[in-house]
């Protein structure tokens, strides 16, 4: 495994080389987040082990290529989402859907808590599920991560101003689909 600390640069497009800590250093800061974010864009329990693989050999093949004109996290969940979607592609050609069935990474001592938030945690995953692919990124990225606009739109290809919309837009359908399904239970 390469241990020394990798150096980013490009003379085409004139970036300064971007000194890296070690992959391994990079892999244990970073692998909570990277397994965080396929999990919520979707991926399937089944999948998660093999895509968060996918997603570091990425890393790994790649790293020289990281011109740091956005963070390290956003680079990662730019590549989370392309393997989210190679892997929606492929299950979309055999027809499958992707069950969202995220869990509580941290329970609660007291067990009315803990029910009231694995409730509140599969409604935040019902409306994820209903969403379609980018708009899923840019609500993970942006409101479950807490990814600025800019790092969202990095990672997402969309521009900064469409984040801020996109957001507001998310941030309300989330409200009205939790007062819709409140309405109905």
């Amino acid at each position: 495994m390469h241990t020394e600390p990798a150096t980013a640069a490009s003379s085409v497009t004139g970036f300064a080389p971007c000194a890296l800590p070690p992959f391994r250093q990079l892999y244990e800061e970073h692998f909570a987040f990277t397994w965080r974010s396929l999990r919520y864009l979707g991926v399937s329990a089944p999948q998660l082990d093999d895509a968060v693989q996918d997603l570091w050999v990425t890393v790994y093949r790649r790293l020289s290529d990281f011109e740091a004109r956005s963070e390290f996290r956003t680079w990662l969940f730019g590549i989370a989402v392309n393997i989210q979607r190679n892997l929606r592609r492929s299950e979309s050609r055999r027809a499958e859907l992707v069950p969202l069935s995220l869990e509580l990474s941290s329970p609660s001592a007291d067990p009315s808590l803990e029910h009231d938030a694995q409730e509140a945690w599969a409604r935040v995953q019902e409306f994820l599920a209903s969403l379609d692919d980018l708009r899923r990124a840019v609500f993970v990225a942006s409101l479950l991560e807490g990814m600025s606009p800019a790092e969202t739109a990095a990672a997402t290809g969309l521009e900064v101003s469409a984040i801020y919309h996109r957001v507001r837009s998310l941030r309300r359908s989330f409200q009205l689909w939790v007062a819709r399904e409140q309405g109905e239970t």
